[in-house]
């Protein structure tokens, strides 16, 4: 469960992944094939999370007492997200105005602030937020938090959407714009004389890579073409009996899909799809419709499908694009911290990785992960995936 935290707890670097988002689900969604992998090879990983997706819409019958009930909803979300983050091996999450500090600054609570589709895939805000939603809270604020917990948990990778929210949800734009000003703050060496500032007595943090998530075009279009194709000879139902639809894929993409230039590389994480597709199934009142299907050919990147609230069905993919942020690209710089031995130091050393892994302590040694590897080799092999073609 994720818990009340203060920035002036003594916690351990992670030396891991941090990745930022949202709403729940959008951890799955959005980065739940990585978390996973780099879970999978003993990376330590921390999901963030701006809102408890109050003004989400609910899919299943069972829940629509929820609907109109921003209170409850939180509650179910904040289960499902505490289901899918151990369902991806997560070490922990928690929601940022959980962070203490700058407490006459801003809410007590950051709530969802809604949106409204402006086309298929596409978001935009509405015109009735309201004053606890995030994406009313200034950027500088809600940064400081996230910057406090970066110099505390010292990720050495952290992970968020494009700067267009993925599609566009406001609380998507101002994670976005929140996680590019906490990296830049948790290395600001500047004197905090405030006790209530989060960033009073920690010490600067650089993080040395800061990845968006992406999808690159040809991939995603190829994938859309598939499930077109599916769903010509099997149209798909959702949990009301409505027809389930994709985007056309000759259609405008969304902001999270980039052109191939702009994407520096695309990553397989097809060995934890199973807990990906756990995760989603976790967010039982936004997805609906999670299906994977054995494909002919390795190289298609669609292994599945899945859809949310409006019934828009897209694709499962068992692969995601990466887009370095220029001056958070020091991929070189990325190492794997040596194994705790507090379980394990009295035993032989051929046993203590073994041993260790089981108890969710140990890396894989450096020397086997990401020895002679440079450049984005060295990213994909500390994250625990495999660059494609």
């Amino acid at each position: 469960m994720a818990s009340t935290l203060s920035t002036k707890e003594a916690e351990p670097p992670t030396g891991g992944v941090l990745g930022v988002f949202a709403h729940p689900d959008d951890e799955t969604i959005t980065a739940g094939g990585l978390l996973a992998a780099a879970a999978r090879v003993g990376l330590p990983t921390t999901v963030v999370v701006g809102t408890r997706g109050e003004r989400g819409q609910v899919i299943p019958l069972d829940l629509v007492h929820l609907d109109g009930d921003p209170v409850g909803l939180a509650h179910q979300r904040t289960r499902e997200l505490a289901r899918a983050c151990a369902a991806l091996g997560v070490r922990s999450h928690y929601f940022l105005d959980e962070v203490r500090g700058l407490a006459a600054r801003r809410p007590a609570r950051f709530t969802d602030s809604g949106m409204v589709w402006v086309r298929p895939g596409v978001a935009g805000p509405l015109p009735d937020a309201g004053p606890d939603a995030l994406s009313t809270v200034p950027v500088e604020v809600v940064a400081r938090l996230l910057a406090a917990r970066l110099r505390v948990e010292r990720p050495q990778v952290v992970i968020t959407e494009d700067p267009r929210g993925g599609y566009g949800h406001p609380d998507h734009v101002h994670v976005h714009q929140v996680t590019m000003r906490a990296v830049e703050l948790a290395h600001e060496a500047s004197e905090v004389d405030d006790p209530d500032d989060p960033l009073a007595g920690l010490e600067p943090w650089r993080v040395p890579v800061v990845v968006w998530v992406v999808a690159r075009e040809d991939r995603y279009r190829e994938s859309l073409q598939w499930l077109t194709d599916k769903l010509t000879h099997a149209p798909q139902f959702g949990t009301r009996g409505d027809v389930l639809a994709t985007l056309p894929p000759t259609t405008e993409m969304p902001p999270f899909v980039f052109p191939p230039e702009k994407v520096d590389a695309v990553v397989d994480y097809a060995a934890v799809l199973p807990a990906v597709i756990s995760a989603l199934r976790a967010h039982r009142s936004q997805l609906q419709d999670v299906q994977h299907e054995e494909v002919a050919l390795p190289s298609q990147p669609a292994r599945g499908w899945f859809a949310v609230a409006n019934g828009l069905l897209l694709p499962l993919l068992a692969s995601t694009g990466l887009h370095l942020v220029p001056g958070f690209d020091r991929v070189d710089d990325l190492y794997v911290a040596p194994v705790h031995h507090s379980v394990t130091e009295k035993l032989p050393v051929l046993e203590r990785y073994s041993l260790a892994g089981t108890f969710g302590l140990a890396r894989l040694d450096v020397r086997d992960r990401l020895a002679d590897t440079r450049g984005i080799e060295r990213l994909a092999a500390f994250l625990g995936v495999k660059i494609v073609p």
